[in-house]
């Protein structure tokens, strides 16, 4: 029975062993190479995208200039093209200035100074009939002109406080008078300038920007040498030997021209003497502002002022020319008056508080040394000729006159006591006898 079934297992398992040489060969896969495999050809990163970066920031330099800047990047070529191309690391500067308006009005002017109107009754008529003086035109234009001339220099730009230092300047023609007075409402720096060996033989000349001259000067009266000549002589010298040695020409016409800056000096120190800034009451007028033939409202100098401030008026004389594009300045005489704590570099007041009250065409010539008590007497007859005045009209004490010496008080000479003559005998003389008891009858 089971012999049946293994018998045609075999027979089937015969027939398919003729059958396989017919088939196909069975193929098998590849062998993989053991040679190395190539490393890959390098290739460039794709550029990065570019992310723009921009910053604002606002900074103030040290003259009170507001500085907004602003760093913008953007996307360029080569650094050698880049560093060849201008544009490609530039600074863009723009200065925005904003002129002030003149301040006209009676209300603009005693919110500076309340006591105002005390001290001018006749303050009102005064501005009713004020004009804003072109010379105010002409002081801002100079302002302009310096911040131009020193853009390129940013520690060298006029300061804040310097661009607006001046609230109005006034043409005034009071009522039923023919006296023209100049109005300057502005604040006070400090001059502390001029030298006269015959009447101040020492003269602080500590502040850097001390000069020996001022524009106010008569012929020297006296034989004391100025101490500055000597001082300008040295300085001669040097220049001369700088000019020796000095390379280019642009070196060489710096050097000429203080040379002969320094040569005037010193023939006007040896013939001349001036206003000195410590005694000596004067105020600055700006070289835009003095001097214009074409404005009869233009003082010179020499001219009788009225400087306000508070309720006090001091006379004065315009004394010297300053910048033409600063205005407000007084000596230090006048400085210390205000304010005990005044310096050449420390102003007694930084406000716009003080009025300068200037009188055009009064100079006396010749010029002379100061005479404090005709200057008082001058700016009196002059405020009441404009309408006059009220208060204080402070009278200066003459501190170059030396205190008079006090008179010695004699010392008594004492009543010499006889001494008594000598004798031989004890008993007393007759000279040296004792005077009479004042029990004695007389």
């Amino acid at each position: 029975m089971i012999a049946g079934p293994i018998r045609r297992f075999r027979l089937l398992a015969g027939a398919a062993l003729l059958l396989l040489p017919a088939c196909h060969p069975i193929e098998h896969a590849p062998v993989p190479s053991l040679a190395p495999t190539p490393f890959p050809t390098p290739q460039p990163s794709p550029t990065p995208l570019y992310i723009p970066y921009k910053r604002l920031d606002t900074g103030r330099l040290f003259n009170g200039i507001n500085l907004p800047t602003a760093i913008t990047t953007e996307p360029g070529g080569a650094a050698p093209e880049e560093a060849a191309a201008p544009s490609s690391y530039s600074l863009h500067l723009d200065l925005h200035l904003r002129i002030p308006r003149a301040v006209t009005s009676q209300e603009g002017l005693t919110a500076l100074n309340p006591s105002l109107p005390s001290l001018f009754p006749t303050l009102g008529q005064w501005l009713q009939f004020a004009q804003i003086s072109p010379l105010y035109e002409r002081l801002y234009r100079h302002k302009i002109e310096s911040v131009q001339q020193s853009f390129l220099r940013l520690d060298q730009l006029l300061s804040r406080h310097d661009f607006f230092d001046c609230e109005t300047i006034l043409e005034l023609r009071p009522p039923g008078s023919q006296r023209k007075v100049l109005w300057i409402q502005s604040d006070m720096d400090v001059d502390s300038d001029g030298s006269d060996s015959d009447r101040v033989p020492d003269v602080d000349a500590a502040s850097q920007t001390f000069q020996p001259l001022t524009s106010y000067k008569w012929t020297k009266r006296g034989d004391n040498p100025n101490p500055f000549v000597a001082q300008r002589e040295g300085r001669l010298h040097e220049l001369e030997a700088s000019l020796a040695r000095a390379v280019t020409a642009a070196q060489r016409d710096a050097i000429k021209a203080a040379i002969g800056y320094t040569r005037f000096d010193i023939k006007e120190l040896r013939v001349n003497s001036f206003l000195v800034a410590a005694t000596d009451p004067y105020i600055v007028v700006p070289g835009s502002v003095t001097g214009q033939r074409d404005d009869p409202f233009s003082p010179v100098v020499g001219d009788y002022c009225a400087v306000v401030y508070g309720n006090v008026i001091y006379p004065a004389i315009v004394g010297d020319v300053g910048p033409a594009s600063k205005v407000g300045e007084a000596s230090l005489r006048i400085a210390q008056e205000l304010n005990p704590s005044a310096t050449s570099e420390n102003r007694p007041v930084s406000a716009l508080k003080i009025t300068y009250l200037v009188f055009p065409g009064t100079a006396e010539r010749p010029f002379s040394p100061p005479n404090l008590g005709h200057w008082h007497d001058r700016v009196d007859a002059l405020l009441k000729e404009a309408g006059g005045y009220t208060g204080q009209l402070f009278a200066w004490k003459d501190l170059t006159v030396p205190p008079p010496t006090p008179t010695p008080t004699p010392t008594p000479t004492p009543t010499p006591t006889p001494s008594p003559s000598p004798s031989a005998s004890p008993s007393p003389s007759p000279s040296a006898s004792v005077s009479p008891s004042p029990s004695a009858s007389p």
